[in-house]
C-alpha cells in the first residue's frame, strides 16, 4: 500500500495579509516559496512517485517547488485537480481574519460550501487517491480547511462533526501530515 503525504501550501499573499482566501486564487509569497523548498527537503527520502495538487496556484506552485527539490530525474507524475480546492468560506472571503473561522462561517452562514458538499468532495478525493497506480508514495498538496475535511472523512467523522474536528485540527503552511 502506498504511503500518502499531505502538505499545506506555503504562505500565500492572503495569509500574509491575514485575510480569508478560500477559493480566491492567492499567489505564494517569497516566504511561501521558501517553505515549499524546505518541505521538499523533508520529503526527499520519502520515495514520492506521484504528486496530486489543488488547482489553485498557491497549492500547485507549492507542489512545483517541492517537485524541483525531490524530482531531479523528472520522473514524478504531477497532476492538478479542482477537487482539492479550498473550502468556499462564503461572504468572508477576502476579508481580514476575525473571530470567525473560515470553514465554520462558510457552513453556518449558508454563504459557502455546505458540510454535505464538503464530505461528498472529500469522498471523491479519497477515491481518486485510492485509484492512483504508482510504485511509491503519493504527495497531495492542498489547503488547511479542506484537508481537515478529508482527514475527518477518512476517520469516519460525519457531516455534523466537521466544525468541531476543524477547530481541534491545525495544519500550518508547508506542514506535512501522513494519511493513515
Amino acid at each position: 500500500m502506498n504511503k500518502i503525504y499531505f502538505v499545506r501550501h506555503g504562505e500565500s499573499e492572503h495569509n500574509k495579509l491575514k485575510r480569508y482566501a478560500g477559493t480566491i486564487d492567492s499567489p505564494l509569497t517569497e516566504l511561501g516559496k521558501k517553505q515549499a523548498e524546505e518541505t521538499g527537503k523533508l520529503l526527499k527520502d520519502k520515495n514520492i512517485t506521484y504528486i496530486l495538487s489543488s488547482s489553485l496556484s498557491r497549492a500547485s506552485d507549492t507542489a512545483s517547488e517541492i517537485k524541483k527539490v525531490i524530482d531531479l530525474e523528472g520522473s514524478i507524475t504531477f497532476e492538478t485537480t479542482p477537487l482539492l480546492r479550498e473550502v468556499n468560506f462564503g461572504d468572508i472571503q477576502g476579508e481580514e481574519y476575525s473571530d470567525a473561522k473560515g470553514l465554520n462561517h462558510g457552513i453556518t452562514s449558508g454563504t459557502g460550501d455546505s458540510a454535505q458538499e464538503l464530505c461528498e468532495r472529500a469522498i471523491k478525493v479519497l477515491e481518486l487517491i485510492k485509484s492512483i497506480e504508482t510504485p511509491g508514495s503519493i504527495l497531495v498538496v492542498g489547503h488547511g480547511s479542506f484537508t481537515s475535511v478529508v482527514f475527518a472523512v477518512k476517520e469516519a467523522k460525519g457531516v455534523d462533526d466537521l466544525i468541531e474536528y476543524r477547530n481541534q485540527w491545525s495544519f500550518h503552511n508547508g506542514e506535512v501530515k501522513e494519511l493513515i
